[in-house]
């Protein structure tokens, strides 16, 4: 068993920080198709293009997931954000090829978006990231409209292996702690969604473990 920090404090200039050692390449081709291949075990197919909607891509970093989306689905807008200025600058190769693309840097505890201005918002490894979830689960639920959803993957802390890979193994930011499959529903749930965890790991598609598996798949739809 271990125990959620308690902890509700956002270190954002750590954050900034913790990134602005990474390389300002952009994302490559190869990397793009990886994380395609990667998308079909988190994002359900029947979610999926997100042809003429609008797609939040929350956490973006270097914006691999708004540019795919841009690239292969003919989105009516797909807007990668993060908090991270020097990490969405090296998107601007892409931004200037797929007209749909839209870079923002922000705070993702107060999005400075419309009510209801999303169809969709779409986090790939991001929630572990925020320490007041509820807050940040308040925010998505705000820009999405009635109806829309929220589709993200999150590691699998009910694992053992991947609570020590990723803190006593990986470099991590402080901001990061154990987020456990119940403390999501949980908070969607309270933030007034419908919310389902499914359970995979890409090396071994056929094991959907809620224990073994080294990932999970949230998709919560705003009621």
């Amino acid at each position: 068993m271990f125990k959620r920090r308690e902890r509700i404090f956002f270190n954002s200039k750590a954050e900034r920080v913790f990134y602005e050692s990474e390389s300002d390449e952009p994302t490559t081709l190869a990397q793009l198709e990886f994380l395609k291949a990667d998308m079909r075990h988190w994002v359900p197919e029947k979610l999926s293009p997100f042809k003429g909607l609008k797609v939040l891509d929350l956490g973006a970093g270097k914006a691999p997931l708004g540019t795919l989306i841009a690239r292969d689905h003919a989105p009516a807008l797909a807007v990668s954000f993060d908090l991270g200025f020097h990490r969405l600058r090296s998107a601007t190769v892409w931004r200037e090829q797929y007209q749909h693309l839209s870079l923002v840097c922000g705070d993702a505890f107060a999005l400075p978006f419309k009510d209801g201005a999303f169809d969709y918002v779409i986090a790939n490894s991001v929630l572990h990231h925020l320490p007041n979830v509820d807050q940040a689960i308040a925010e998505i639920r705000r820009v999405l409209h009635p109806g829309g959803f929220y589709i993200g993957r999150e590691p699998n802390y009910d694992n053992p292996a991947v609570r020590f890979y990723v803190f006593k193994w990986l470099p991590h930011t402080p901001n990061e702690y154990p987020l456990r499959a119940q403390e999501i529903t949980d908070s969607f749930h309270r933030a007034g969604f419908q919310c389902q965890i499914k359970y995979f790991w890409r090396r071994w598609p056929a094991l959907r473990h809620p224990i073994f598996s080294a990932a999970m798949s949230v998709v919560a739809q705003r009621l």
